[in-house]
């Protein structure tokens, strides 16, 4: 592990207030069931026994799930008689309807079960209960001064925003989080294991980090409600369609300003539907655009017209190599090589869009508590007042441009940043 730069230029960046760190590499994964020892390591003299290779028990795949919204007045008896497992559910305060999740019968697939749902519950909307996942990666490379880059100004950390963010576990314990006005909620798991903190602890210090430590949040005194969301799967953490209903339900009902979603996934009708339902709520919602590649498809529910799609661009402004692009991605903000917390103590570096997405969000939340803005009328502020990257006007790599604090915006007579094309 090698350090960037000489201690007097750490002391510097530190009185400057940029972020710092080590560079770490991403652990290989390392298939064990084909492992075997070298001939070369085997001691001499030994005799060398082969002996056949153990056939290892394939487990049957998982049955699908689906996830469904009832219409008023209805029962699940008839997916139930029709063979249908019904693993959880739950009302629904935002859509004022009952959401299911249920596993499909054996030899049924989801196709059959999407007729099958709509023929026996008229009314009622159903999906395959999808699965999302955090858009984050460890990284290596330089020091860099995130806040700096959108012309982030000491009076915007006094703004006291109410935020929601859905992500993994939170730890309210690491020094950039103690102290800070954090509510953490988990929605019901149904029995899985929760995922682990890393993710979520990072985009947390990010939008309310403490305002004294390493790498201080965009808004130190905002009010933030936490919802852990994911599960722990064998690869890795996901969240389904429904876990996301329920805690876009808790937010919308808690009356927040502005949801970070730092996470993507495929496009969900019935998903689709509370976040609908929270833009109409005068909720302004933030996703990250996703770190598919260039040519991946497009994520969600960043995708979706209601939310602000993030990229993710370097120190130079450089588009992340392997961030999502499309006419959907919107705004693009800092993602990497961030210094974010870890979820124990301390820190490292990280890329990936879920970092700049809490950027876009912090500058929404501005917008709208301080200057009484509404949702609405702050997003297409941060698109006029975005610096313009790439190709003049809105492009599929940068959207509008970099995301700009409200107050470094040229609307508010800062010549700082130009305003891109529309």
């Amino acid at each position: 592990m090698t350090q960037d730069a000489p201690t007097t230029r750490r002391a510097l960046l530190t009185r400057m207030g940029l972020a710092a760190g080590l560079a770490y590499a991403t652990p290989t994964l390392i298939g064990t069931g084909t492992a075997r020892a070298s001939d070369a390591s085997a001691p001499s003299g030994r005799a060398s026994v082969s002996r056949p290779a153990r056939q290892r028990r394939r487990r049957a795949p998982a049955r699908p799930e689906m996830v469904v919204i009832l219409a008023p007045g209805q029962s699940l008896q008839p997916l139930q008689a029709a063979g249908y497992d019904v693993l959880s559910q739950r009302d629904n305060a935002t859509l004022a309807r009952r959401a299911a999740r249920l596993r499909l019968p054996p030899g049924r697939n989801p196709a059959q079960a999407r007729a099958e749902i709509a023929r026996l519950l008229p009314g009622s909307t159903a999906a395959l209960n999808s699965l999302y996942r955090p858009d984050d990666l460890t990284c290596d490379g330089a020091d860099c001064a995130a806040q700096q880059m959108i012309g982030w100004r000491p009076a915007d950390l006094q703004a006291r925003p109410r935020i929601g963010m859905i992500d993994t576990g939170v730890n309210p314990d690491h020094p950039a989080l103690r102290g800070q006005s954090l509510r953490v909620n988990q929605v019901d798991l149904d029995g899985r294991n929760a995922a682990g903190r890393r993710h979520g602890t990072a985009v947390a210090a990010l939008l309310i980090g403490n305002a004294q430590g390493r790498a201080p949040g965009l808004l130190p005194r905002a009010d933030l409600i936490a919802v852990e969301a994911f599960h722990s799967r064998a690869d890795g953490a996901a969240a389904d369609a429904f876990s996301l209903l329920n805690a876009l339900d808790v937010l919308i009902q808690a009356r927040v300003q502005v949801i970070n979603m730092s996470f993507s996934g495929p496009a969900n009708p019935v998903l689709r539907q509370v976040v609908v339902e929270a833009r109409d709520a005068g909720i302004g919602l933030v996703a990250a655009a996703g770190n598919g590649g260039p040519g991946a498809a497009p994520a969600f529910p960043a995708a979706w017209p209601e939310v602000i799609a993030v990229t993710a661009v370097d120190a130079d402004r450089a588009p992340y190599r392997q961030a999502a692009r499309g006419p959907h991605v919107a705004l693009a903000a800092p993602g990497v090589n961030l210094w974010t917390a870890a979820s124990i103590e301390g820190g490292r570096l990280r890329s990936g869009t879920s970092y700049a997405a809490p950027f876009v969000s912090a500058a929404l939340a501005l917008g709208m508590a301080r200057d009484g803005l509404s949702a609405t009328d702050a997003r297409d502020r941060l698109f006029r007042c975005a610096a313009d990257l790439g190709a003049p006007g809105r492009d599929p790599v940068f959207g509008h441009g970099m995301v700009a604090s409200p107050s470094a915006c040229p609307e508010a007579g800062s010549q700082i940043l130009s305003v891109s094309g529309e």
